[in-house]
């Protein structure tokens, strides 16, 4: 045999073996891409399928929110006719002991209504204080993002819930708390002005009939303005017509009618002229008003009586 036959069935051999290389080859290499596949399906199964998930607890966790957040509106709602019904109380009761303010016979029930009003102030303040909390925390938004799955709608959820408003249902005692206390402040304006209306129906009356000098006076239809003769704010009456009657005691209470219409108060006599040798610059200056009358009808005993007006 030759060597060029040789060679020939030589090739002719080894053809069968590449052939089965490269097929294996080509199998192990489908059988790669076929994994390469399958492996990017799963993933993305997967991703696909907790995305699906997630958006699930987020969907849920912001119906329950939500559920919380209509649940919470109702309870601030009646909350806020609790303080606004309070505060309406409260003031009333403040308004009361204002306005008594000198004008009882008895300070007690004023201080008990003062007692009474500075713990319902503490206990409006504590409602208002809960309210602008909750408002605080309803304005502002959920603080939550799609991977967190929910958990600022859930973190929100709980604080809603957490507001009870116990502070604004505890103002539902304030009529209690203030009606008593309030009912004897008013009780005791009521008898210090009867008291008041009795004391100026006794209170002691003159009348300034007109301004003029001795025809005047000698007329005994009442006081008789001298201002433009003494140089001063005057008043004067004889001592038989009317003068005897007057207070001199200090701090008495009198009201004038006529031409020095008012109320006065009596400082008392502040000074006593004999009128035979007095003059006009003996008549003391600064007053509201002076009274003049001899006493006991003695021109030598004339005495001028000092008026403060107050109303």
């Amino acid at each position: 045999m030759s060597d060029e036959t040789r060679t020939d069935e030589s090739t002719a051999g080894e053809l069968p073996g590449t052939r089965a290389a490269a097929l294996a080859g080509a199998r192990a290499s489908s059988r790669r891409r076929r994994w390469l596949i399958a492996s990017a399906i799963a993933a993305a199964v997967v991703v696909v399928g907790g995305s699906v998930t997630v958006q699930a607890y987020r969907a849920s966790a912001q119906s329950e929110y939500d559920v919380a957040l209509a649940r919470f509106q109702e309870r601030q709602s009646s909350a806020t006719i609790l303080v606004d019904e309070g505060e309406k109380t409260l003031a009333h009761a403040q308004a009361v002991l204002d306005d008594s303010d000198g004008r009882v016979l008895d300070e007690q029930p004023r201080t008990t209504l003062a007692q009474a009003v500075d713990t319902a102030s503490g206990l409006v303040d504590a409602a208002n204080d809960e309210l602008s909390q909750a408002r605080a925390v309803a304005a502002s938004d959920p603080d939550d993002v799609f991977i967190t799955a929910g958990s600022g709608y859930r973190e929100r959820t709980e604080q809603l819930a957490g507001f009870d408003f116990d502070a604004a249902a505890e103002l539902t005692a304030l009529a209690r708390l203030l009606g008593e206390p309030t009912t004897s402040v008013d009780t005791a304006v009521a008898a210090w002005q009867s008291e008041q209306d009795r004391i100026l129906r006794e209170r002691y009356t003159n009348d300034v009939w007109t301004a003029g000098w001795i025809p005047e006076l000698d007329e005994c239809r009442g006081s008789v303005d001298l201002t433009a003769q003494y140089g001063t704010p005057s008043i004067a009456e004889h001592w038989s017509c009317g003068g005897k009657n007057f207070p001199d005691d200090a701090g008495t209470i009198i009201t004038l009618t006529g031409v020095r219409a008012g109320t006065y108060r009596v400082e008392g006599i502040v000074k006593m002229l004999d009128q035979s040798v007095a003059t006009t610059a003996d008549i003391p200056h600064g007053y509201d008003l002076l009274y003049q009358t001899c006493q006991n009808g003695q021109s030598s005993t004339m005495s001028l009586t000092a008026l403060t007006k107050i109303g």
